[in-house]
């Protein structure tokens, strides 16, 4: 396992209460938790986008896609 290393940072009330509320909707045990997923969905999104591959979202009802774009 690597070593974890301890950081602190401000973050806006706004930025807080999301945080909250995605720990509470993903059933996480906690904020450290949910931004540890946050960077992994990040991440591999990152790749995909460096590999030269599209993130599209297909809504389920009607089938229609939208292509996310990433901006550096």
């Amino acid at each position: 396992m690597t070593k974890a290393k301890k950081i602190n940072i401000t973050l806006s009330e706004k930025a807080v209460k999301e945080l909250e509320e995605l720990k509470k909707e993903l059933d996480l045990p906690s904020i450290a938790e949910v931004i540890r997923s946050s960077i992994s969905i990040n991440r591999f999104l990152q790749l995909e986008k460096e590999r030269g591959n599209d993130i599209v979202l297909r809504n389920r009802k009607t089938n229609g896609e939208k292509t996310i774009v990433f901006h550096k």
